[in-house]
């Protein structure tokens, strides 16, 4: 009886290692980075819901979220998101400092968001293009050096001026800088409505956008 009763407890340990073990390892680790898009933010110059939010949300809700960090501001541009990088500069989650270098390493799931605010004001021509380019490659090979996980790269979509024949050329860059890079590219132009605009001068997008871009995103997961 009492051998029983041990072989038992070491049963029942073992199996607990393994039910932690396998629902540790479930866990993810969501990072965003980027401008007000990944941010969520409107022409109120208030953060709303975010397709980041819909997706930590959505791990949350399935106990699989283990961490969420947003190194995301408005107005930030390749070229600035480059140095914050290159700098290791940090935030703090939770009371908790973290820097971007560790979270962009600790990530399972990456997503980028970057360049409608740097561009949706600008005037677009061959040299501006260009240096989108030679910045979104750094921005990437970057990456590739700290994080070979799920990187989620998402193109621009039409407004101000990014017109469609602009936002075309700009996109092929990034699909063709992503999958050189082996991350995931997403086209969502597409799928954004008049609609979805907050208003009319502005190209920050409602719940309903960030709702449909979560849904692409998740596609892909």
């Amino acid at each position: 009886m009492k051998k029983k009763l041990l072989l038992l407890t070491i049963l029942g340990t073992i199996l607990s290692f393994i039910i932690y073990y396998y629902t540790q390892n479930d866990e993810i680790t969501l990072v965003a980075l980027g401008d007000g898009l990944s941010s969520g933010m409107t022409p109120y110059n208030i953060e709303g819901y975010s397709f980041n939010d819909y997706l930590k949300e959505d791990y949350k809700i399935e106990h699989k979220l283990k961490k969420y960090y947003e190194f995301a501001s408005s107005n930030l541009t390749i070229k600035e998101l480059i140095y914050e990088i290159k700098e290791n500069e940090t935030r703090y989650f939770k009371n908790q400092k973290i820097a971007i270098q560790r979270a962009i390493n600790e990530a399972d799931i990456l997503t980028i968001a970057i360049g409608m605010d740097e561009l949706v004001n600008t005037k677009i021509n061959s040299t501006i293009r260009k240096e989108f380019e030679h910045d979104f490659t750094e921005l990437l090979s970057m990456l590739k050096m700290l994080n070979k996980n799920k990187v989620i790269i998402l193109g621009l979509y039409s407004k101000g001026q990014i017109d469609l024949m602009n936002t075309v050329k700009l996109n092929a860059l990034i699909r063709d800088i992503t999958l050189s890079n082996n991350f995931i590219y997403i086209d969502i132009n597409n799928i954004i409505k008049p609609e979805y605009f907050l208003t009319s001068n502005s190209h920050y997008l409602n719940y309903e956008a960030h709702k449909a871009i979560y849904k692409e995103i998740k596609k892909y997961l």
